[in-house]
């Protein structure tokens, strides 16, 4: 039962401060955020209680969030006030039905059920699950501390020097008393796709952003680890999300979505050191593409405030942890052409049906996913440049950022070849450029149009 009082603190925590944001959210928006939010902010509670010396407790952490309930009250009160109305079902009958987006919706909410099934019967077995993230976050639990015991006997794992949301978000659930905690990858899951199917919806029918949030959950490699304790899709979750408010931002120019990418972007740098290229990607947009006033005050604005957290952990591990999270790239520079061109050959199959070592071919990891985006792309060629190009632009940058942190991992210092490295790490950040491209792709010209007749043919009714 506590479990679930935990949870409920959670969003409301998550909802509190996106109304205080605005109270123009929709429903769907205010739902697929409100997790993400508030699990950051009980975790940001445990590390300034580990920082001044204050063992964090399940009482601590629920007055805590409390207390930014309460202050988020006359916000939460006020969005209920005015979007009570919303929450209705409607008139509609048979014949009127939309039948394709019920089937799409149904079909969705069928996989979700699946694989949460799955994710809540089978126990935690993932390597770096066992080895990092369930062991830090139940010993963190215990001790009330981030610099838990096992940094004393160097038992913290592969991911120990990670920044703490994941591993802190599990440690909550533990104070909680959920003791299997797998529940929080099927809470940041729905996030994700919730998230992106509001954002979809801004622009698009029903049916276009039901059948591409379709593609999204039917990612095969994502959809699997929907029923993992790994740290990527939460990740995921944070990247993609952020991402697309950017975008949306970018489009509408609507405050709310600015503050809302720079916190998201803010955390995608609090929950996975190695998420910093798009941070910088998206400055790089936003000194590209915003209004030219204010452009560089914006661009820094928001680098300053995702980079925030960065900073700190690093602070954190330096001065308290006495780690670093450069201990292993390579200490001098050089082209190194073997290892380029294998990097280059596992992102070929990534993008492709071609398999190089011993990992699958990447259509058997992401679906159509990347190739449909390669698709519309091409058909889309001739809008390329007036048609979202922040998006590819996004995209690229931070692609490139990605594939040279990797390139710059010293085999040695991380104890494993950079093939082992691109089939397991590399290939789940891939997780991370699905949302953005799908978004695109979603939205772009020429799946409009297609959507647009699709809806008139739907109807009976001619398109003009």
């Amino acid at each position: 039962m506590m479990v679930f009082v935990g949870l409920l603190m959670v969003y409301l925590i998550g909802a509190g401060i996106l109304t205080r944001i605005s109270i123009e959210w929709t429903w769907k928006e205010l739902l697929g955020y409100s997790f993400l939010l508030g699990i950051a902010a009980e975790t940001f509670f445990m590390f300034t209680c580990d920082v001044i010396g204050f063992r964090f407790t399940k009482y601590v952490l629920f007055f805590a969030g409390f207390a930014v309930i309460i202050l988020c009250y006359d916000t939460l009160y006020a969005y209920w006030t005015a979007k009570r109305k919303d929450i209705n079902l409607g008139s509609w009958s048979l014949k009127t039905l939309n039948y394709p987006a019920l089937i799409l919706g149904s079909v969705i909410f069928y996989m979700f059920y699946l694989i949460t099934a799955k994710n809540l019967f089978w126990p935690t077995f993932e390597h770096d699950a066992i080895g990092t993230f369930d062991k830090l976050g139940r010993v963190m639990a215990v001790e009330g501390v981030f610099k838990v015991s096992l940094f004393q006997y160097g038992l913290e794992g592969a991911g120990g020097i990670y920044p703490p949301l994941f591993d802190g978000g599990i440690a909550y659930l533990h104070l909680y008393g959920d003791m299997d905690h797998k529940i929080i990858t099927t809470l940041f899951y729905i996030s994700l796709l919730l998230s992106f199917y509001a954002i979809c919806r801004k622009y698009v029918s029903v049916i276009n952003a039901l059948f591409f949030t379709l593609m999204l959950e039917m990612v095969p490699e994502l959809f699997s680890h929907a029923a993992l304790l790994l740290g990527n899709l939460p990740t995921t979750a944070y990247v993609g999300t952020a991402s697309l408010a950017l975008f949306v931002w970018l489009q509408s120019r609507e405050r709310r979505y600015f503050i809302l990418t720079c916190i998201l972007s803010a955390l995608c740098l609090w929950i996975r050191n190695d998420t910093i290229g798009f941070a910088l990607a998206g400055a790089f947009i936003i000194a590209l593409f915003a209004d030219k006033a204010k452009r560089w005050k914006q661009a820094a604005i928001y680098l300053g405030s995702a980079l925030l957290p960065f900073i700190i952990w690093t602070l954190y591990l330096k001065l308290k942890i006495h780690s670093t999270q450069g201990g292993r790239f390579v200490d001098h520079f050089g082209f190194d052409a073997h290892k380029m061109k294998l990097m280059l050959s596992y992102v070929f199959s990534y993008f492709t049906w071609v398999q190089v070592g011993a990992m699958v071919p990447g259509i058997q990891l992401y679906g159509l996913s990347f190739m449909l985006a390669f698709l519309v792309i091409l058909l889309n060629i001739r809008n390329i440049k007036k048609d979202k190009p922040y998006v590819l632009v996004f995209t690229l940058v931070s692609f490139a950022v990605y594939f040279m942190i990797f390139y710059l991992i010293d085999e040695k210092k991380q104890s494993a070849p950079i093939s082992s490295l691109m089939e397991s790490s590399f290939k789940r950040g891939m997780f991370c450029f699905i949302p953005a491209l799908l978004f695109y792709v979603s939205t772009s010209q020429v799946v409009q149009r297609f959507s647009t007749w699709l809806e008139s043919f739907r109807t009976g009714k001619a398109t003009a």
